[in-house]
């Protein structure tokens, strides 16, 4: 389920306009040292994110904080143009799904946001697909038929975090196995040493209270 880098398939444009990439403020000790995550951009169309700074020369994206309670992923098209992902898109979709199987709205939220970056046709180099970053097996084992129909991939994948958390019982340990499978949380018995599986939890649950602050006013 990971996030570390996204392939985009279809709508991406190589050329060497900047894509700007706006997301709800995160805290800054989830971010590198300069407060920034940034979007690399690789061969054969492959995103990758990271907190390392770019090297020289290296073309790089950048996520920009934003308190507004929206997050957006935006590229650019090929008549100029541009096409915003918004969460305010799926609220609905992600309400009934946090009541369907009892998840806090504002996680769900959370994953979407660090998974996606609330772009429904991002594609992960290993095959993990749509918001909430299904693997095909993980979506034909949950009934999702069709990874990229926003409402299934939503539904699906907080099917499948409802049972982690009642697996876990705790947020971190639910979110470590969402990112790195079962068997590394329990090998070792907690969220497991993988310097992407801990930087995942913790912006997640950062984020988790971003759009709780947001949607308490």
């Amino acid at each position: 389920m990971s996030n570390a880098r996204l392939a985009l398939k279809r709508g991406w444009v190589p050329s060497l306009c900047s894509v700007v990439l706006s997301l709800v403020a995160m805290a800054s000790d989830v971010y590198g040292a300069d407060g920034k995550i940034y979007v690399i951009r690789e061969p054969g169309g492959v995103i990758r994110f990271t907190t390392k700074p770019p090297e020289e020369g290296q073309q790089a994206e950048v996520f920009t904080a934003r308190a507004n309670g929206f997050s957006y992923h935006r590229k650019t098209r090929l008549k100029g143009g541009r096409r915003l992902h918004s969460v305010a898109a799926y609220e609905r979709a992600i309400h009934e799904a946090a009541r369907r199987h009892r998840v806090d709205p504002n996680l769900i939220k959370a994953v979407i946001h660090v998974e996606s970056g609330f772009n429904p046709r991002a594609v992960s180099p290993k095959g993990a697909q749509g918001l909430m970053q299904l693997m095909p097996s993980t979506a034909r084992m949950l009934g999702v038929r069709n990874a990229f129909v926003p409402e299934w991939n939503i539904l699906g994948g907080t099917q499948y975090l409802s049972r982690l958390l009642k697996r876990y019982g705790n947020e971190a340990l639910a979110l470590a196995a969402y990112n790195a499978g079962d068997v590394p949380v329990q090998r070792y018995g907690g969220i497991p040493p993988y310097s992407e599986t801990q930087n995942y939890v913790r912006r997640v649950l950062s984020l988790k209270k971003q759009y709780t602050a947001v949607a308490h006013g």
